[in-house]
Protein backbone atom coordinates (compact mmCIF):
# COMPACT_ATOMS: atom_id res chain seq x y z
CA UNK A 1 0.00 0.00 0.00
CA UNK A 2 2.86 2.37 0.79
CA UNK A 3 4.47 1.67 -2.60
CA UNK A 4 1.20 2.59 -4.30
CA UNK A 5 0.94 5.81 -2.27
CA UNK A 6 4.53 6.74 -3.09
CA UNK A 7 3.88 6.08 -6.77
CA UNK A 8 0.69 8.17 -6.73
CA UNK A 9 2.46 11.04 -4.94
CA UNK A 10 5.33 10.96 -7.44
CA UNK A 11 2.87 10.96 -10.35
CA UNK A 12 0.97 13.94 -8.96
CA UNK A 13 4.17 15.90 -8.31
CA UNK A 14 5.47 15.24 -11.81
CA UNK A 15 2.11 16.26 -13.28
CA UNK A 16 2.07 19.47 -11.29
CA UNK A 17 5.64 20.28 -12.37
CA UNK A 18 4.75 19.64 -16.02
CA UNK A 19 1.60 21.74 -15.72
CA UNK A 20 3.54 24.56 -14.06
CA UNK A 21 6.15 24.45 -16.80
CA UNK A 22 3.40 24.55 -19.43
CA UNK A 23 1.83 27.60 -17.75
CA UNK A 24 5.19 29.35 -17.65
CA UNK A 25 5.84 28.65 -21.32
CA UNK A 26 2.35 29.79 -22.28
CA UNK A 27 2.65 32.97 -20.23
CA UNK A 28 6.09 33.65 -21.68
CA UNK A 29 4.83 33.22 -25.25
CA UNK A 30 1.86 35.50 -24.60
CA UNK A 31 4.12 38.10 -23.04
CA UNK A 32 6.53 37.99 -25.94
CA UNK A 33 3.85 38.25 -28.62
CA UNK A 34 1.65 40.82 -26.86
CA UNK A 35 1.71 44.28 -28.47
CA UNK A 36 3.78 46.90 -26.69
CA UNK A 37 0.96 49.47 -27.12
CA UNK A 38 -1.72 50.76 -29.42
CA UNK A 39 -0.78 51.49 -33.01
CA UNK A 40 -0.08 55.15 -33.66
CA UNK A 41 -0.66 54.99 -37.42
CA UNK A 42 -2.95 53.35 -39.95
CA UNK A 43 -2.04 52.89 -43.58
CA UNK A 44 -3.80 53.74 -46.83
CA UNK A 45 -2.99 53.59 -50.51
CA UNK A 46 -1.89 56.80 -52.19
CA UNK A 47 -3.69 56.86 -55.55
CA UNK A 48 -3.59 58.83 -58.77
CA UNK A 49 -6.95 60.59 -59.15
CA UNK A 50 -7.15 60.36 -62.95
CA UNK A 51 -6.42 56.61 -63.05
CA UNK A 52 -7.30 55.46 -59.50
CA UNK A 53 -4.10 53.40 -59.57
CA UNK A 54 -2.10 53.01 -56.33
CA UNK A 55 1.18 54.92 -56.30
CA UNK A 56 2.49 54.21 -52.81
CA UNK A 57 1.40 53.72 -49.20
CA UNK A 58 0.98 56.57 -46.72
CA UNK A 59 0.75 56.57 -42.93
CA UNK A 60 -2.27 58.23 -41.34
CA UNK A 61 -2.45 59.24 -37.70
CA UNK A 62 -4.58 56.77 -35.76
CA UNK A 63 -6.05 59.51 -33.57
CA UNK A 64 -7.62 61.16 -36.60
CA UNK A 65 -8.36 58.19 -38.86
CA UNK A 66 -8.59 55.35 -36.34
CA UNK A 67 -10.94 56.66 -33.66
CA UNK A 68 -13.81 54.45 -32.44
CA UNK A 69 -17.29 55.02 -33.84
CA UNK A 70 -19.43 57.29 -31.64
CA UNK A 71 -22.92 57.73 -33.05
CA UNK A 72 -23.90 60.02 -30.20
CA UNK A 73 -21.09 62.45 -31.00
CA UNK A 74 -21.95 62.43 -34.71
CA UNK A 75 -25.59 63.11 -33.86
CA UNK A 76 -24.72 66.05 -31.62
CA UNK A 77 -22.44 67.63 -34.22
CA UNK A 78 -24.92 67.17 -37.09
CA UNK A 79 -27.77 68.69 -35.05
CA UNK A 80 -25.51 71.62 -34.11
CA UNK A 81 -24.53 72.18 -37.74
CA UNK A 82 -28.09 72.03 -39.03
CA UNK A 83 -29.29 74.38 -36.28
CA UNK A 84 -26.73 76.96 -37.34
CA UNK A 85 -27.67 76.51 -41.01
CA UNK A 86 -31.28 77.57 -40.40
CA UNK A 87 -32.06 81.02 -41.80
CA UNK A 88 -34.60 81.93 -39.14
CA UNK A 89 -36.44 84.33 -41.47
CA UNK A 90 -39.99 83.05 -40.77
CA UNK A 91 -42.18 86.02 -39.93
CA UNK A 92 -45.88 86.68 -39.36
CA UNK A 93 -47.90 89.81 -38.59
CA UNK A 94 -49.49 90.28 -35.18
CA UNK A 95 -52.60 92.35 -34.52
CA UNK A 96 -50.43 95.44 -34.16
CA UNK A 97 -48.87 94.88 -37.60
CA UNK A 98 -52.03 94.19 -39.63
CA UNK A 99 -53.36 97.08 -41.69
CA UNK A 100 -56.81 98.26 -40.62
CA UNK A 101 -58.88 100.45 -38.32
CA UNK A 102 -58.82 100.30 -34.55
CA UNK A 103 -62.55 101.08 -34.37
CA UNK A 104 -64.57 98.88 -32.06
CA UNK A 105 -66.90 96.92 -34.33
CA UNK A 106 -69.78 96.41 -31.85
CA UNK A 107 -70.98 97.86 -28.56
CA UNK A 108 -69.59 96.28 -25.45
CA UNK A 109 -73.02 95.49 -23.96
CA UNK A 110 -76.63 95.06 -24.94
CA UNK A 111 -76.31 92.63 -27.87
CA UNK A 112 -76.35 89.40 -25.93
CA UNK A 113 -73.23 88.35 -27.76
CA UNK A 114 -69.55 88.11 -27.04
CA UNK A 115 -67.46 91.23 -26.67
CA UNK A 116 -65.67 92.35 -29.83
CA UNK A 117 -62.77 94.69 -30.37
CA UNK A 118 -61.41 95.71 -33.75
CA UNK A 119 -61.14 93.60 -36.89
CA UNK A 120 -57.41 93.00 -36.38
CA UNK A 121 -58.00 90.51 -33.57
CA UNK A 122 -56.49 87.03 -34.11
CA UNK A 123 -59.87 85.25 -34.12
CA UNK A 124 -61.17 87.39 -37.00
CA UNK A 125 -60.51 86.44 -40.60
CA UNK A 126 -57.76 88.66 -41.95
CA UNK A 127 -56.60 89.58 -38.49
CA UNK A 128 -53.18 89.18 -36.95
CA UNK A 129 -51.54 85.87 -36.02
CA UNK A 130 -51.36 85.02 -32.34
CA UNK A 131 -47.91 83.87 -31.16
CA UNK A 132 -46.65 83.52 -34.73
CA UNK A 133 -42.97 83.09 -35.61
CA UNK A 134 -40.66 86.08 -35.83
CA UNK A 135 -37.14 86.30 -37.30
CA UNK A 136 -34.67 84.83 -34.83
CA UNK A 137 -31.41 82.95 -34.57
CA UNK A 138 -31.82 79.18 -34.28
CA UNK A 139 -28.10 78.58 -33.65
CA UNK A 140 -26.98 76.47 -30.70
CA UNK A 141 -23.66 76.13 -28.91
CA UNK A 142 -21.36 73.10 -28.90
CA UNK A 143 -17.97 72.78 -27.16
CA UNK A 144 -14.98 73.03 -29.45
CA UNK A 145 -13.60 69.70 -28.29
CA UNK A 146 -16.86 67.95 -29.20
CA UNK A 147 -16.71 69.51 -32.68
CA UNK A 148 -13.17 68.25 -33.21
CA UNK A 149 -14.04 64.84 -31.77
CA UNK A 150 -16.96 64.57 -34.19
CA UNK A 151 -14.66 65.39 -37.12
CA UNK A 152 -12.22 62.66 -36.04
CA UNK A 153 -15.04 60.14 -35.71
CA UNK A 154 -16.43 61.04 -39.15
CA UNK A 155 -13.02 60.68 -40.83
CA UNK A 156 -12.39 57.40 -39.01
CA UNK A 157 -15.80 56.08 -40.07
CA UNK A 158 -15.08 56.85 -43.71
CA UNK A 159 -11.68 55.15 -43.42
CA UNK A 160 -13.14 52.07 -41.72
CA UNK A 161 -15.83 51.75 -44.42
CA UNK A 162 -13.19 52.03 -47.18
CA UNK A 163 -14.85 55.23 -48.38
CA UNK A 164 -11.84 57.50 -47.86
CA UNK A 165 -9.19 57.74 -50.57
CA UNK A 166 -5.93 59.66 -50.39
CA UNK A 167 -4.89 61.05 -53.79
CA UNK A 168 -1.49 62.39 -54.74
CA UNK A 169 -2.79 65.68 -56.15
CA UNK A 170 -5.79 67.15 -57.92
CA UNK A 171 -3.50 69.32 -60.04
CA UNK A 172 -3.52 66.54 -62.65
CA UNK A 173 -6.92 67.90 -63.75
CA UNK A 174 -5.67 70.26 -66.46
CA UNK A 175 -9.03 71.25 -67.96
CA UNK A 176 -11.72 73.53 -66.59
CA UNK A 177 -14.43 71.93 -68.73
CA UNK A 178 -17.15 69.96 -66.99
CA UNK A 179 -17.29 67.47 -69.87
CA UNK A 180 -13.64 66.48 -69.41
CA UNK A 181 -13.94 65.91 -65.65
CA UNK A 182 -17.23 64.07 -66.05
CA UNK A 183 -15.63 61.80 -68.64
CA UNK A 184 -12.83 60.92 -66.18
CA UNK A 185 -15.37 60.18 -63.44
CA UNK A 186 -17.44 58.00 -65.80
CA UNK A 187 -14.49 55.99 -67.11
CA UNK A 188 -12.53 55.58 -63.87
CA UNK A 189 -15.16 55.60 -61.15
CA UNK A 190 -18.43 54.86 -62.96
CA UNK A 191 -21.99 55.75 -62.02
CA UNK A 192 -22.12 53.20 -59.19
CA UNK A 193 -19.47 55.01 -57.15
CA UNK A 194 -22.08 57.38 -55.70
CA UNK A 195 -21.53 60.97 -54.69
CA UNK A 196 -18.00 62.31 -54.27
CA UNK A 197 -16.48 64.90 -51.94
CA UNK A 198 -13.09 66.27 -53.03
CA UNK A 199 -11.02 67.95 -50.30
CA UNK A 200 -8.24 70.17 -51.64
CA UNK A 201 -5.46 71.99 -49.81
CA UNK A 202 -4.61 74.73 -52.28
CA UNK A 203 -6.54 76.71 -54.85
CA UNK A 204 -7.44 74.71 -57.94
CA UNK A 205 -9.57 76.91 -60.18
CA UNK A 206 -9.80 74.38 -63.01
CA UNK A 207 -11.11 71.63 -60.74
CA UNK A 208 -13.61 73.95 -59.07
CA UNK A 209 -14.97 75.19 -62.40
CA UNK A 210 -15.17 71.68 -63.84
CA UNK A 211 -16.92 70.17 -60.81
CA UNK A 212 -19.46 72.88 -59.99
CA UNK A 213 -21.94 71.65 -62.63
CA UNK A 214 -21.67 67.95 -61.71
CA UNK A 215 -24.42 67.16 -59.19
CA UNK A 216 -22.67 64.19 -57.60
CA UNK A 217 -19.30 65.94 -57.14
CA UNK A 218 -18.43 68.66 -54.63
CA UNK A 219 -15.10 70.44 -54.02
CA UNK A 220 -14.24 72.03 -50.67
CA UNK A 221 -11.07 73.35 -49.06
CA UNK A 222 -9.55 71.45 -46.18
CA UNK A 223 -10.43 74.31 -43.81
CA UNK A 224 -14.10 73.76 -44.70
CA UNK A 225 -14.12 70.06 -43.79
CA UNK A 226 -17.15 69.30 -41.64
CA UNK A 227 -19.06 66.32 -40.31
CA UNK A 228 -22.27 66.93 -42.27
CA UNK A 229 -20.50 66.90 -45.64
CA UNK A 230 -18.44 63.84 -44.72
CA UNK A 231 -21.60 61.91 -43.85
CA UNK A 232 -23.64 63.25 -46.77
CA UNK A 233 -21.31 62.15 -49.58
CA UNK A 234 -20.66 58.48 -50.26
CA UNK A 235 -16.93 58.72 -50.98
CA UNK A 236 -14.33 61.21 -49.80
CA UNK A 237 -11.14 61.98 -51.74
CA UNK A 238 -8.48 63.88 -49.78
CA UNK A 239 -5.39 65.48 -51.26
CA UNK A 240 -2.16 64.23 -49.70
CA UNK A 241 -1.10 67.71 -48.61
CA UNK A 242 -4.48 68.17 -46.89
CA UNK A 243 -3.84 65.14 -44.66
CA UNK A 244 -1.12 67.04 -42.80
CA UNK A 245 -3.47 69.98 -42.21
CA UNK A 246 -6.16 67.71 -40.77
CA UNK A 247 -3.72 65.87 -38.55
CA UNK A 248 -2.08 69.04 -37.22
CA UNK A 249 -5.50 70.44 -36.34
CA UNK A 250 -7.14 67.34 -34.86
CA UNK A 251 -4.34 65.41 -33.13
CA UNK A 252 -4.67 65.71 -29.36
CA UNK A 253 -1.61 65.88 -27.13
Amino acid sequence: MSIFNNLLTATRSSSSIALKTLHQRTFASVTETAPKGLATHVQAFLRDFKTNEPVSIVDLDAQVFGSPLRKDILHRVVVWQRDNMRQGTSSTKGRADVRGSNRKVAPQKGRGKARQGNMKAPHVKGGGIAFGPKPRDHGTALPRKVQEFGLRVALSTKYAQDQLTVVDSFQSIDSHKTHDLDQVLQQVYGDNDGTMLLIINEENEKLELAARNIPRCEVIYVEETNVLDLLTYDNVYVEKSAIGVLESSLVTL
